[in-house]
């Protein structure tokens, strides 16, 4: 999987910044968190695809999950392979509550064992939104949004 583009919107209540780049296919983002997250943090997974640029993204998957279980390693799962990943790029938090400060994740990739084999030969906009209580569609205000667009060859 290669990473071509990036972006985000954010809180500036919880973050004073939140930058997704994407640098030679590789991901990098840079946080700076001001406002602590607690636990029952949650994460909104959005995984769209296209088979080519002329056409518009589908949807074939979406979960939601705990990321605070998740980050601490309560279950198994395709998501604590991929965050584990990150890991040895980055300085992320791996627990809650996740303090005030400045976190990073540069030149990550995933790897192509971690790519679940229904990802097809294609263009993908993998979306996440952290948030707290019910997911809704519709939410002006998610604590953070942002998108990677990347490519299955």
């Amino acid at each position: 999987m290669t990473f071509k583009t990036g972006g985000s919107r954010f809180d500036p209540k919880i973050f004073s910044n939140f930058t997704v780049q994407i640098v030679n296919g590789k991901m990098a983002i840079d946080m700076v968190i001001v406002s602590p997250l607690s636990q029952g943090l949650k994460t909104h997974l959005s995984f769209d695809f296209r088979l080519d640029k002329g056409r518009p993204y589908q949807s074939i998957y979406q979960h939601d999950i705990n990321y605070c279980a998740m980050i601490r390693g309560a279950q198994e799962s395709i998501y604590r392979r991929w965050f584990t990943s990150m890991l040895n790029f980055g300085n992320l938090a791996t627990s809650c509550p996740i303090g005030r400060g400045y976190y990073y994740l540069h030149g990550w990739t995933l790897d192509a064992r971690y790519i679940p084999s229904f990802f097809y030969v294609g263009d993908y906009r993998i979306s996440v939104t952290l948030f707290y209580g019910r997911f809704k569609k519709n939410d002006e205000n998610p604590l953070v949004e942002f998108y990677v667009e990347a490519v299955v060859t």
